[in-house]
């Protein structure tokens, strides 16, 4: 662990605090951000482990009042994640127009304050995503200190963010002014952690550093999966699994269309997660009696199918500008759970990962449905150890204390 006499670190994002999680949940009524989430909590344990107790700061990312979200006005929020830290979700007005502006102000307010506070250490922000009011937060916390370093984690690039088939028209509006924003926002960002290379050519770097961080793993999470192993393996047929946002533009009518092609009975498709094809989702389970729809479930129910299943899928192929500029987080989810996990091959993940999945071929449903039941086949012949060899491979290469390490080396070292 680093001496932490020399380091005041805020973490400045929209993680949900533990204590408010359940309240979120309750009251979202669209896709909970539980992948980005589950990445920050990854990245503030990682940081306690290697620079001792860090100061949260955040705006959680939840759905817009009100067809997204039940509460217009979100409350603020102090609390404790370890000893030490004292910690605030910001309260803000969650209306459509509004929420923006209204996120900025609250999160500068309390940047500010930290900005001002004489602590005698280096002060780092880690802002994680190029979301408008983090950055603007970041921006007026570094006017009254210049010495601020400031580190930006880029999970997506904004253009990209939305990927929704139909999109409204105030959005398609707006996007490009908020791009636009950001990227003078960004002027005041002195390192840069991509999860792709590609990434970096989309940024005016200016000569500031970087480093890629396609995922990161939290060693806890497996340990809370151990606890459910004994229940893997109970069900008699072949379990193919996918977790994740029910977007068109990831795949998942591929993977639709791929089950049709298989008939099997004893090839089940489970499915968990919410979005745009969830309807269709639905039908095709109301058809199918081997497709079961789970809904939007909690994350360490998610964890738990995981384990549980025989093969996870993600169907998301090449298909587009926006896969160079993506490294799929559910991979992580998957690697770590130790279930072998079939994909294709996007030019946004390096090549060493593909010598622990299994590889999809072709970018057709027809494809998938032979990918499918050509890995089912090797699994079912007792060759499932590139499920154990992933597993070792993420927990010896992107531990969340390993990936939190490496970005404060990029911070120090600059």
């Amino acid at each position: 662990m680093r001496n932490n006499d020399t380091l005041d670190i805020m973490f400045l994002g929209g993680l949900f605090p533990k204590a408010l999680e359940n309240e979120i949940i309750a009251k979202s009524k669209s896709t909970i951000q539980y992948a980005a989430n589950a990445v920050q909590w990854s990245l503030v344990k990682g940081f306690n482990q290697v620079a001792g107790s860090i100061i949260v700061l955040t705006a959680p990312f939840v759905g817009v009042f009100p067809t997204g979200y039940k509460d217009l006005f979100v409350k603020s929020v102090k609390w404790r994640h370890v000893q030490g830290a004292n910690n605030k979700a910001v309260g803000f007005c969650n209306l459509f127009g509004v929420r923006q502006l209204s996120r900025g102000l609250s999160l500068s307010k309390e940047s500010k304050k930290w900005a001002r506070r004489k602590s005698g250490k280096k002060k780092i922000m880690i802002v994680y995503s190029m979301h408008t009011p983090f950055l603007y937060a970041a921006v007026k916390a570094k006017k009254l200190d210049p010495n601020i370093h400031v580190c930006l984690i880029c999970p997506d690039l904004p253009q990209y963010m939305n990927l929704k088939a139909k999109r409204s028209l105030a959005y398609r509006i707006l996007k490009p002014v908020d791009v636009a924003i950001i990227n003078r926002l960004l002027d005041s960002v002195d390192s840069f952690v991509f999860l792709t290379k590609y990434m970096a050519e989309q940024v005016n770097l200016k000569g500031r550093p970087w480093i890629v961080m396609e995922g990161i793993v939290d060693t806890e999470e497996l340990e809370e999966s151990d606890l459910t192993n004994q229940k893997k393996k109970e069900h008699l047929e072949k379990v193919v699994l996918y977790t994740g946002t029910l977007d068109f533009a990831y795949g998942i009518g591929d993977l639709l269309k791929a089950f049709e092609m298989i008939e099997d009975d004893d090839i089940h498709l489970w499915i968990c997660g919410a979005g745009e094809a969830e309807k269709k989702v639905r039908i095709a389970a109301s058809k199918d009696k081997r497709i079961k729809y789970f809904g939007q479930v909690p994350r360490s129910e998610v964890l738990r199918l995981q384990r549980e299943a025989d093969l996870l899928v993600n169907p998301r192929n090449d298909k587009g500008e926006f896969t160079k500029y993506s490294f799929p987080s559910k991979l992580m989810e998957y690697m770590l759970s130790g279930t072998p996990a079939l994909i294709h091959r996007l030019p946004g993940i390096p090549d060493e990962y593909f010598e622990y999945v299994f590889e999809i071929n072709e970018n057709t449903p027809e494809g998938l449905s032979k990918s499918i039941k050509e890995a089912l086949l090797v699994i079912g012949k007792g060759n499932s150890l590139i499920g154990d060899k992933a597993r070792d491979f993420v927990l010896l290469n992107k531990r969340n204390d390993w990936q939190a390490e490496r970005i404060l080396n990029l911070i120090i070292n600059e």
